[in-house]
């Protein structure tokens, strides 16, 4: 059946690789963003929490999508995670590059149509690398780590990091950054590819916490292996687990599966205190919460 599934980038969701929870602009401690899109910083990095906002993309690769019977066993070290009373609705051995523009609307290739039935879960694998390209405006003066130029703009350039990069942090990184440029006046900005490889030090698996549409569990995997990883910088693959409030429920009046990821606050600055009052020494623009649930229309 062509076009049977569909993917769609929303301003709705949070909450599928950290805890936050606020939703709309980024707001919180020492931060706040206007309604067009300028964010203010305020004190000490070290005071601030809840500042995440929309990339103007957002990559993502997907390699599996399926609906569930019962629910997915969960891989630990030692063993794989069980799927098999999952019925494919994307199988991509090479995996599917979707753009998440926010507020497009992406129809994916090779859909497809589960028998009907009724589905109480969920699962996808995808890659846990994500590809953001962003340019930001602030009012504060922002500084390329360390030593680079400085102005109201910073924005994303071709590169690649682990998000444990960014935790391990005050370990020296790169200087100056190769992952953003500030500057007074904004420029081209490039992808900056950041690898998933811990949800929080020693933590590699997450949830269930609740999402659109029921809850979900993401845990860091490797293609190979199937297993859950238990060191930084070694997971590949990121394999999420959706309980559904309301089954899914496929019949001969089903047409169309709608799989949408919330990317409002999709991205967050990686940075330190520059030393001047409010000014800051800007890193990355990395990967922040990200979403994903599945509903059957």
């Amino acid at each position: 059946m062509m076009n049977w599934l569909k993917i769609i980038a929303t301003l709705t969701m949070l909450s599928f690789f950290s805890n936050a929870k606020a939703q709309g602009y980024c707001e919180g401690p020492g931060a706040t963003e206007d309604e067009d899109g300028v964010i203010t910083f305020s004190g000490s990095v070290d005071n601030m929490t809840g500042c995440d906002f929309a990339p103007d993309e957002y990559t993502v690769t997907i390699y599996k999508l399926a609906l569930c019977t019962n629910l997915p066993t969960r891989p630990t070290v030692n063993t794989e995670y069980d799927v098999s009373s999952c019925v494919d609705v994307i199988d991509s051995p090479s995996g599917q590059e979707v753009n998440l523009a926010a507020g497009s609307e992406i129809i994916l290739d090779g859909t497809l149509r589960p028998a009907d039935g009724t589905y109480a879960y969920g699962y996808i694998l995808m890659s846990n690398t994500f590809g953001i390209k962003a340019i930001k405006q602030f009012t504060n003066t922002m500084h390329t780590y360390r030593n680079g130029p400085a102005g109201n703009f910073c924005w994303t350039l071709d590169s690649s990091a682990f998000t444990s990069d960014d935790d391990t942090f005050p370990i020296p990184p790169t200087n100056p950054t190769p992952n953003l440029l500030c500057g007074a006046v904004a420029e081209t900005a490039g992808t900056f590819n950041e690898a998933l490889d811990m949800f929080g030090p020693n933590a590699y698996d997450t949830g269930p916490f609740p999402v659109e549409s029921g809850t979900l569990s993401a845990d860091l995997i490797t293609d190979a292996s199937k297993r859950l990883v238990n060191a930084d910088k070694t997971a590949d693959r990121l394999f999420g687990v959706q309980t559904f409030t309301s089954s899914a429920i496929v019949n001969s009046d089903s047409s169309l599966l709608t799989v949408s990821f919330g990317v409002n606050q999709a991205s967050g600055m990686w940075m330190e205190n520059q030393g001047n009052p409010n000014e800051y020494n800007a890193r990355a623009i990395g990967s922040g919460p990200f979403s994903t649930y599945m509903t059957v229309e």
